[in-house]
């Protein structure tokens, strides 16, 4: 799976920093704007991406599942 995000089209929601924190974050610092911390998340976190991406308000997660 390679993950990837839409910067433009962030809204800042938090939901995915929320859902899968181990691969999407949400700093003050960046105004709580989307930030990934790997494109290549382990198995794991699979399900956990799938729902933030699913849940994101504005259409801002990009999921490749063959890469």
């Amino acid at each position: 799976m390679r993950v990837s995000a839409n910067y433009d089209t962030c809204i800042a929601s938090g939901n995915c920093g929320h859902i899968a924190p181990n691969v999407f974050r949400n700093l003050d610092e960046h105004g709580g704007f989307v930030s990934l911390t790997t494109e290549h998340p382990p198995e794991p976190e699979w399900p956990a991406v799938r729902r933030a991406k699913r849940l994101c308000p504005s259409a801002t997660i990009f999921i490749d599942e063959t890469g």
